[in-house]
């Protein structure tokens, strides 16, 4: 899976005047500015997916701040788009755009989470000016899923790899005969993030543990086959990341299934 893009076009904000003082360092009357709504001709809302995510960009929870002052928080993008916001004149203002939280963002669906998607971007308004505040929104969290081969779904009727960040044991995914085809578990990483996996097949084949470092952004997919004949085979793990084969792991060598 690609990265995963959103580009908001948004706010254009009325921005207000503010005075100097006799050295030109500005002065504002109110540090937090006035804000105020009204639909402008010149306004332009523009959204390109690059990739589709199934997200309504309306429905992004947007925020504003300057410095550790909140202007807004929690609107809906549908209800500011095509607006003008009158700001007093100055730095540090921070807008904040995603379709969830970070929380949520790993307990919807019964804890195995969904996508986020998040941007922010930081700007100075300009006294007498009206301009176009630009945030990118990119996805902002990583995701695991598991595929198995053609020859162990046929041979076996129980297989299965057990998940779960190591810093969170107990947010644990099993992915199964059951669900694996449909099942996605996403994961917050900042930096980096360890993954324990255990893969499970039947006898003669012995469960496999070993751990991961999750890079933030990304989409992993462990993909377990076995290959050989009737009279040796060998388990080996792929693990896939944004869609190319990043490793191979063999995990059994040159077992008889039917010894």
């Amino acid at each position: 899976m690609n990265k995963k893009i959103l580009y908001i076009l948004s706010l254009t904000g009325l921005l207000s005047f503010s005075a100097c003082s006799n050295d030109n360092s500005p002065v504002h009357s109110n540090e937090t500015g006035e804000i105020r709504f009204s639909l402008v001709d010149t306004t332009e809302v523009e959204i390109t997916t690059r990739a589709s995510l199934n997200l309504d960009v309306n429905e992004f929870s947007v925020s504003l701040n300057r410095g550790d002052t909140p202007i807004f928080t929690s609107r809906k993008y549908k209800d500011i788009a095509g607006t003008t916001i009158s700001c007093s004149a100055g730095p540090n203002y921070l807008l904040k755009a995603e379709n969830c939280t970070e929380a949520e963002a790993e307990s919807k669906n019964s804890n195995w989470g969904q996508a986020r998607v998040y941007g922010e971007e930081s700007f100075t308004v300009v006294a007498n000016e009206t301009n176009t505040v630009t945030v990118n929104c990119g996805l902002a969290n990583s995701s695991v899923s598991v595929d198995f081969s053609d020859y162990i779904v046929s041979s076996f009727d129980n297989y299965s790899i057990d998940i779960y960040a190591t810093d969170a044991s107990s947010r644990t995914f099993k992915f199964d005969e059951t669900n694996y085809k449909f099942k996605t578990a996403y994961f917050n990483v900042n930096g980096t993030r360890e993954l324990s996996y255990t893969v499970t097949l039947p006898s003669p084949y012995q469960p496999y543990t070993d751990t991961l470092s999750m890079e933030p952004s990304k989409s992993y997919k462990f993909s377990i086959k076995i290959d050989g004949d009737s009279t040796n085979s060998t388990v080996t793990l792929g693990i896939i990341v944004d869609g190319t084969l990043s490793e191979e792991v063999i995990l059994t060598e040159s077992i008889n299934p039917y010894a």
